[in-house]
């Protein structure tokens, strides 16, 4: 609770605001984008699927970030959240993508679009893994576990919807 209260009264009413339209405008922009290109209901509730679980993974992050390295959080962590969704929108649009290139094609199957999520997804880990290590050594403190806590949430939540998609995309 001690991060809630933190985040409560460490804001401004300004901040608080500006963040949570930034970050509901990311969601609801990202959602409609997706369902206007794709046309899928599954593909939609993939994204709002991922996009819940880095939600729960940034306050966990930031939460332990809190207790276990005591170090307070600040305004400069507004940014956690903003990387996090800015990265997942990129994985999404990988999938998307690839799923609208591909579905009018002969011989389309489904199996095709796991089989492509999982080779970018697997990417874009060792892009995100090799981005951050080789910025770690260069930045503060405070800067690594924005970058730790955001890159550990991107990637929790695209595997997460490569898991889920071996149940929703058949």
């Amino acid at each position: 609770m001690n991060i809630i209260t933190n985040l409560w009264y460490g804001w401004s009413t300004f901040e608080k605001t500006q963040e949570g339209l930034l970050l509901f405008g990311i969601f609801l922009i990202s959602l409609i984008a997706i369902y206007l290109i794709s046309k899928e209901t599954r593909f939609l509730l993939l994204s709002s699927i991922g996009f819940s679980i880095s939600a729960v993974l940034n306050v966990i992050g930031l939460y332990l970030t809190s207790v276990i390295l005591d170090i307070q959080i600040t305004e400069v962590f507004r940014v956690v959240p903003i990387l996090t969704s800015i990265l997942l929108v990129s994985n999404l649009g990988i999938l998307i993508g690839y799923y609208v290139h591909k579905r009018h094609k002969k011989g389309f199957s489904i199996n095709d679009i796991r089989l492509e999520y999982f080779m970018d997804t697997s990417k874009q880990t060792i892009f995100l893994i090799l981005l951050g290590s080789s910025i770690f050594l260069f930045v503060s403190i405070q800067t690594q576990v924005i970058l730790v806590v955001s890159i550990l949430s991107c990637l929790g939540s695209i595997w997460s919807i490569y898991w889920f998609s071996k149940h929703l995309l058949k």
